[in-house]
């Protein structure tokens, strides 16, 4: 009886790992990472932003002023940041998955042999 609660566990905690793993990519290729740069043209400052869209680089103009280049990139800094933190959960998220799947088997193994 114990160990067919511990396996139902395991399998459920799974369930809600790869789900979370799941939402986790989501976000990630829904939210790709954003850099600015700036270009001078016929002496105007120009600012654009470059990300990653279905594997190609795209670019996109940002502003004009430098105000709001400050305002803009604060966001984006905080998007990014948001982004760095999700892709550091999504690892220990996977490794948290693998961890569980050697217990589940284990526990298979124990429950077969008793």
């Amino acid at each position: 009886m114990v160990f067919e609660s511990n396996i139902v566990y395991l399998e459920e905690e799974i369930k809600n790992h790869q789900e979370r793993l799941h939402l986790m990519e989501k976000y990630l290729t829904d939210h790709p990472a954003i850099s600015v740069y700036k270009r001078i043209i016929h002496g105007n400052i120009y600012y654009y932003k470059k990300y990653w869209q279905n594997g190609k680089s795209v670019s996109n103009f940002f502003c004009r002023s430098e105000d709001e280049y400050r305002r803009g990139m604060k966001e984006i800094r905080a998007a990014n940041k948001k982004r760095q933190m999700i892709k550091k959960r999504l690892r220990e998220t996977r490794q948290t998955i693998k961890a569980l799947k050697r217990q589940l088997l284990i526990a298979k193994k124990a429950y077969r042999n008793v």
